[in-house]
């Protein structure tokens, strides 16, 4: 699994919909290259700052990252 960053627009609504989270928002991407969704299909995002991602890629939770 790897990180795609999204886009301005969409990081805007993002944390309009969840304000108490702070970084840059990415969505998660399967290997394969699709988007990794929950059972309900619903995309699956998450916001990191520098340290965090930084960390999640040294223990291999995620692969890469694509901006």
């Amino acid at each position: 699994m790897y990180l795609k960053k999204v886009d301005s627009q969409k990081a805007t609504m993002l944390a309009d919909i969840m304000p108490f989270a702070s970084g840059t928002w990415y969505r998660k991407m399967n290997s394969n290259g699709t988007v990794a969704t929950n059972l309900n299909g619903q995309a699956l995002y998450t916001c990191m700052n520098q340290e965090d991602l930084q960390d999640s890629l040294k223990n291999k939770e995620f692969t890469r990252v694509e901006f």
